[in-house]
């Protein structure tokens, strides 16, 4: 007899509303397959409503490369999402021949539930656990160069990203390119990001790529009494997901005590309805090469997404757009 897993309610209920809820109210079989790819990269950025000029670590590699630091660095991070899925990022960025390379891995885990048997008589409702259980997760690798010549940055990244739900599976291949530069202390942005074509996938018309597109601007660094504060402005679309404006803001503290303590805020306004709060804030306490990262964001009745973060960065060299 001829036996087919079926996915358990819980976990598609899960993956459903994951991914309504990450590319908005359009219908599901229209919908960005790879989640992990639409989802905050950097507890750093997240706090600034996910624009990328707040990425200037190792975690820049997932925003198209542009922002990466031009000495040693690294970034790790970790959070639940909704339904108590786990995200999770790494990577780290190094010199080479007057540029910087970086490789990382972004990971979404959405928990496991145990197998059923579907039963033909009641239409698939009801069905035999078989005692072994099943899941969901989406995993994608990302190799990316940076290079800086004056004032201009030129970042690419390729990605590799899988998806994995029951025994379905599903994987492509994208690319992202973006440049930007520097005047008098602005830095202006551009990038295309998780452009390509889909590969081995079982639901072939079905699965999508949430390609963004993006442009920013943000301020030089201002002093104010004993801190320091710069703005950013970007404005993003991505493919099924609609417009997202975000105007966000950064300030550094200086304690007597040698830590450096940052805040971040964001406020963001969606040309399609969506679940994710309007506002996001975080912020990071520094010390010497290292860095503590927070980033909340509110979902609603979905609750609430917190994310933390450590990153490391050499001191050996400083990226002069900063």
């Amino acid at each position: 007899m001829n036996r087919r897993r079926a996915l358990p309610r819980w976990l598609s209920a899960v993956v459903t509303g994951a991914v309504a809820v990450t590319v908005g109210a359009h219908p599901l079989h229209a919908q960005s397959s790879a989640v992990v790819l639409s989802l905050p990269a950097s507890a750093r950025a997240a706090g600034g409503g996910d624009a990328a000029p707040f990425a200037t670590d190792a975690s820049a590699l997932f925003y198209g490369a542009q922002h990466l630091p031009l000495g040693r660095a690294a970034a790790v991070s970790a959070g639940t999402w909704i339904g108590d899925a786990q995200l999770a990022t790494l990577a780290y960025a190094m010199p080479w021949r007057g540029s910087v390379i970086a490789a990382g891995i972004q990971s979404l885990d959405y928990g496991s539930a145990d197998e059923i048997i579907p039963d033909p008589l009641t239409g698939g409702k009801r069905g035999t656990a078989t005692g072994g259980r099943v899941g969901g997760s989406e995993l994608a690798a990302t190799l990316g160069h940076k290079q800086q010549l004056g004032r201009l940055r030129f970042g690419i990244a390729v990605t590799y990203v899988r998806q994995q739900v029951a025994d379905l599976s599903a994987s492509a291949l994208t690319m992202s390119v973006a440049q930007g530069i520097t005047m008098r202390g602005w830095d202006v942005d551009f990038s295309i990001e998780h452009g390509g074509a889909p590969r081995g996938n079982p639901a072939r018309r079905t699965l999508s790529l949430p390609v963004t597109v993006r442009g920013g601007i943000a301020t030089p660094a201002y002093s104010l009494g004993g801190s320091t504060w710069r703005g950013v402005v970007e404005l993003r679309r991505t493919d099924r997901e609609g417009s997202t404006s975000v105007m966000g803001v950064e300030g550094a503290f200086k304690t007597g005590a040698g830590w450096e303590l940052q805040v971040r805020g964001a406020g963001l306004a969606y040309s399609d309805e969506m679940a994710r709060a309007p506002w996001s804030a975080g912020g990071s306490a520094v010390r010497g090469e290292w860095s503590l990262d927070y980033a909340y964001q509110g979902y609603g009745a979905l609750g609430a997404v917190h994310r933390m973060g450590v990153t490391w960065r050499s001191r050996d060299q400083r990226n002069p757009s900063r």
